[in-house]
């Protein structure tokens, strides 16, 4: 599939375009990781602030710099858009993996003892949903693994579609929590960076995603009924009888 990629970019500005933004973004989430909040005395927020803007601003304009190169033949596509792919890769997975190791090292999940003493209604869902996450300690060390093994996986060809789903349920899952419980715009911008680069790699090979789940007949049993209106009514059956009975016990809490 990267191959076909490589090919059909050349001499087709909205996938230099698409591909050089991808990379500026998620450059720029791995600076601002390495930036750690301004908490890196040799890396200073304006430092780390102007480098975020020079990738941007360099992923903007690159674009039109490759198409004009192409045309006077002073570069080779295939090779230019193969260095983009692999760096956006490199960016990902370090990015979710130095996630997954500050959970390891107690940098992630921990909640200052006066937060924790408050009661419920008087901390924010930012703290809220730190202190939930970080009451097991177990669960934690699993998604730490989750974002290790599955930003390990984006640096092989053969395992990198493996490691680009595992890692996007993961990251839209975060994405949602840190949008719908006010996570800290930090942390916001991190899960939606990284959930966009994360299904860029899936989208190109979305090709291999419809064979495999819509066009591939699983060879499993199913019920031995050839009238698709039973079939039909069966299946939707889950959902109505499902919601029927879920009005039931809602009913006896009356």
């Amino acid at each position: 599939m990267l191959e076909q990629s490589n090919s059909e970019i050349s001499n087709s500005i909205g996938k230099k375009v698409c591909t050089c933004l991808i990379f500026g973004l998620e450059l720029s989430a791995l600076l601002l990781t390495l930036g750690n909040g301004g908490n890196i005395p040799w890396l200073p927020p304006i430092l780390v602030f102007s480098l975020v803007g020079i990738s941007l601003l360099i992923s903007l304009l690159f674009p039109f710099l490759w198409q004009y190169l192409e045309r006077k033949q002073k570069i080779d596509s295939v090779k230019a858009y193969g260095s983009f792919y692999s760096s956006i890769r490199y960016c990902i997975a370090f990015n979710i993996v130095s996630f997954g190791w500050k959970k390891f090292y107690g940098l992630q999940f921990i909640v200052p003892t006066a937060i924790s003493n408050m009661s419920m209604n008087q901390q924010t869902g930012e703290w809220l949903t730190w202190f939930y996450f970080g009451h097991s300690p177990a669960f934690g060390i699993i998604i730490a693994l989750m974002q290790i093994i599955g930003g390990y996986l984006l640096l092989y060809r053969r395992t990198l579609l493996i490691g680009a789903i595992i890692l996007f349920s993961l990251l839209l899952n975060l994405t949602l929590i840190n949008i719908f419980y006010q996570m800290n715009a930090g942390a916001l911008t991190q899960s939606v960076l990284l959930t966009i680069g994360v299904l860029f790699l899936i989208l190109l090979d979305y090709k291999k995603l419809v064979d495999f789940f819509l066009k591939t007949k699983s060879n499993l049993p199913s019920l031995n009924v050839n009238n698709f209106f039973l079939k039909s009514v069966v299946r939707l059956s889950v959902i109505v009888l499902s919601l029927l009975y879920t009005i039931y016990l809602k009913s006896l809490m009356k």
